[in-house]
C-alpha cells in the first residue's frame, strides 16, 4: 500500500492502492501532508473519505476523473485524459501526460480563445455598442476568464505592456476656460476681452485723481471716451488648457474599475461552480490581473480623469492608438460575449480538468474554419436554436454563412426519425427526417448545395483512452471502430457524401465507395496534428484543405 498523501481539513487519503486502513489515523500517520501531487496520464489512483458522507466538491460518479465508486467512500480516479495542473478540493495536482505537453494544450487553448474572440466580432452587432449591465452569468464564466487572460496576460502587449503605452503616452486633448481674474494677473489681452471689460461698468472702478493708473494708454482712453477716471479691476480670461479628462480616458477608467469587480466576481463563480475550490492555474492568474489593474489604476494620472458619460465607440483613439485599442477590444468583446455561445460545460472541462479530447474537437473546428475563411467570405453566423420546449439548453450549435451557398455546422443534431414496425408497408404518411434512424451530433459539416461532408474530431479510443498505445508516445494509425462512425454517418444522414475523423496520428486514408467520381466522395481518416503556435502541420493541413476545397469547389 502507498498513501500518498492525507488531508485533515476534509479527512480524505490519496493513494495509488484501493486496500486503504479503515482507521483514519493509520492512514494519517502515513503521510501528514499533501499540498500538491504529481500524477501520471496513464495510471489509476484512489480517494477515500473517512467522513460520513462526500464534500460537495467531490464529483458526482461519471463526472471528470471519476471512474467508479466503491462502499465505504471509496472512489477510483484517473486523469487519461488530461494534463497540467487541476485540483481535488484543497489538493492541487499536476497530471503529466505522454501524449500532449502541458505546453502544447496551453497553445491550442490560446489558439481557440483566439479563434472564437474573432468568431465573435463575425456577429452581426455593431463593434462595442452593447452595454450588459446585469450580472454575469455562471453560463459564461470560463468563457470570460478564458478572455481576460488572453488579452490580459498571453497577448503582446500584456497588461503590464498595455500600462507601459497608456502612461507613457496618454491621450490629451486642448480645452478652452473662461474665468474671471484681477486685472493684474492677466498676461494677454485680446480684442474679445477689451470689448467684455468695455461693455461691462461693473468690471470698472473709479480712481483717485492723479493715480498713475489715469496717465497709462488705457486710462487716457477710457477718460477721452467717458470723461471720468475709471480703471479696468477684473476681465474675463481665455485659458487654453492641455487635460487628461478626456471621453477615451475616463471610458478606460471606468472599464478598469468595471474589470475589478468582474475579476471579483469570476472568482467567486468560479469557486462556487468547482465546489469552493479555484483552479490553482486560474487562481494564479487571476491573481495577476488584479494586480496589474490595481497598479495601473493607482498612476496620479486617473485623478484628473472624472466619471464616464457614454461610451465613444467610434473614437479613433479607442480602436487604433496602442494600449488603448487593445482594452477597448477586450471590452467590446465581453460585451458580445453571448451573442456566440458554445456549451458552457466544454470550456469548464478545458480549465478545470484540462480536457485533451474537447480541446481537440474545438481546435479541429477553428483548422477547419481557417481553411474556409481563406477561401469563402463569410456572410453571416448565428447560433443554432432548438424549439423542444422541455430542453433547458436551446442552444445546440454555431452555424456559419458564407457566400456561394457555403455553410459550416459545429455541433449540429440532424434529428432521427420515428420508425416503424418490422414489416409495415412504407408509404407517403411516413416521415423521414435529417437521419432516417436516430440522432447523430457529428463535431462538424460543411454544407454546399444541400449535400454535406462531415469531420469528426477523435482523440481518445475505447474506454476513453488516448489514440494509441505505442510506448514512445507516438500516434501512427486511425481506430477501425471509428472509420465504421464514419460509414454510419454516410449512411444514416441524407445527403452526406463524405466523412472522415480527424485524429492526431500520422497516417491518411480514403476509402472511396462504389461508384465513386470525386476525392471526397466515402470516408477515411486524415491526420491533423500540432506544431509550433498550435497551427496544424502544413501537411495535414494540406489534405484537409484539399477535400474541402474540391468538396465547395475552389
Amino acid at each position: 500500500m502507498a498513501v500518498l498523501g492525507y488531508s485533515p481539513e476534509v479527512r480524505m487519503v490519496f493513494s495509488n492502492d484501493p486496500l486503504l486502513p479503515p482507521e483514519e489515523e493509520v492512514a494519517s500517520s502515513i503521510c501528514r501532508d499533501f499540498p500538491s501531487l504529481i500524477l501520471q496520464d496513464r495510471q489509476t489512483y484512489f480517494v477515500k473519505f473517512y467522513g460520513e458522507s462526500v464534500p460537495s466538491f467531490f464529483p458526482k460518479q461519471g463526472e471528470y476523473y471519476n471512474l467508479r465508486r466503491f462502499p465505504g467512500n471509496l472512489f477510483e480516479v484517473g486523469f487519461r485524459n488530461s494534463v497540467g495542473l487541476t485540483r481535488i478540493g484543497p489538493l492541487t495536482v499536476r497530471v503529466e501526460s505522454q501524449k500532449i505537453s502541458e505546453a502544447n494544450y496551453g497553445a491550442m487553448l490560446d489558439f481557440i480563445v483566439e479563434k472564437y474572440a474573432n468568431l465573435i466580432f463575425s456577429f452581426a452587432q455593431p463593434l462595442g455598442q452593447g452595454f450588459r449591465k446585469g450580472r454575469m452569468g455562471q453560463d459564461i464564466a470560463y468563457i470570460e476568464y478564458l478572455f481576460i487572460k488572453r488579452y490580459l496576460v498571453d497577448s503582446s502587449p500584456n497588461l503590464n505592456g498595455i500600462s507601459s503605452l497608456i502612461l507613457a503616452n496618454p491621450h490629451y486633448q486642448f480645452d478652452r476656460e473662461f474665468r474671471k481674474n484681477s486685472i493684474e494677473a492677466i498676461a494677454d489681452v485680446s480684442p474679445a476681452m477689451l470689448i467684455n471689460i468695455f461693455s461691462n461698468p461693473n468690471r470698472l472702478a473709479s480712481m483717485r485723481p492723479g493715480h498713475p493708473l489715469l496717465s497709462t494708454a488705457c486710462g487716457r482712453t477710457l477718460f477721452d471716451r467717458t470723461e471720468r477716471m475709471l480703471y479696468p479691476t477684473e476681465a474675463i480670461e481665455e485659458r487654453k488648457l492641455h487635460t487628461v479628462d478626456t471621453d477615451e480616458n475616463r471610458f478606460l477608467k471606468h472599464f478598469l474599475q468595471s474589470l475589478q469587480c468582474r475579476l471579483d466576481s469570476l472568482e467567486k463563480v468560479l469557486k462556487g461552480m468547482a465546489g469552493g475550490y479555484l483552479n490553482p492555474d486560474i487562481e494564479m492568474y487571476l491573481g495577476e490581473i488584479e494586480r496589474g489593474i490595481g497598479s495601473l489604476l493607482a498612476d496620479p494620472l486617473w485623478h484628473d480623469v472624472g466619471h464616464m458619460h457614454y461610451i465613444p465607440t467610434g473614437s479613433q483613439v479607442l480602436q487604433r492608438r496602442e494600449g488603448y485599442r487593445q482594452l477597448f477590444r477586450l471590452y467590446s468583446l465581453l460585451q458580445l460575449t453571448t451573442q456566440c455561445d458554445f456549451d458552457d460545460q466544454d470550456f469548464r472541462n478545458l480549465l478545470e480538468t484540462k480536457n485533451t479530447p474537447t480541446l481537440f474537437e474545438y481546435w479541429s473546428f477553428f483548422v477547419v474554419k481557417d481553411i474556409l475563411d481563406g477561401n469563402r467570405k463569410i456572410l453571416s453566423c448565428h447560433p443554432i436554436v432548438s424549439n423542444e420546449p422541455l430542453q433547458q439548453r436551446v442552444r445546440c450549435g454555431i452555424g456559419i454563412k458564407y457566400e456561394d451557398g457555403v455553410l459550416l455546422w459545429f455541433n449540429h443534431t440532424y434529428q432521427g426519425s420515428n420508425g416503424c414496425q418490422p414489416g409495415s408497408i412504407v408509404d407517403d404518411r411516413y416521415s423521414y427526417l435529417q437521419s432516417y434512424s436516430h440522432n447523430f451530433k457529428p463535431d462538424i459539416v460543411i454544407e454546399k448545395d444541400g449535400k454535406f461532408i462531415i469531420f469528426d474530431a477523435k482523440y481518445k479510443g475505447q474506454g476513453g483512452g488516448f489514440y494509441g498505445e505505442e510506448v514512445d508516445g507516438t500516434i501512427q494509425s486511425w481506430k477501425e471502430g471509428d472509420i465504421d462512425k464514419m460509414h454510419t454517418y454516410r449512411e444514416a444522414i441524407e445527403n452526406v457524401l463524405g466523412a472522415y475523423i480527424l485524429y492526431p496520428g500520422e497516417k491518411a486514408i480514403s476509402y472511396p465507395p462504389h461508384g465513386s467520381q470525386r476525392g471526397y466522395e466515402g470516408v477515411g481518416a486524415l491526420p491533423l496534428k500540432t506544431e509550433a503556435g498550435a497551427r496544424p502541420v502544413q501537411r495535414h493541413w494540406d489534405d484537409v484543405k484539399r477535400i474541402i476545397l474540391e468538396f465547395i469547389g475552389k
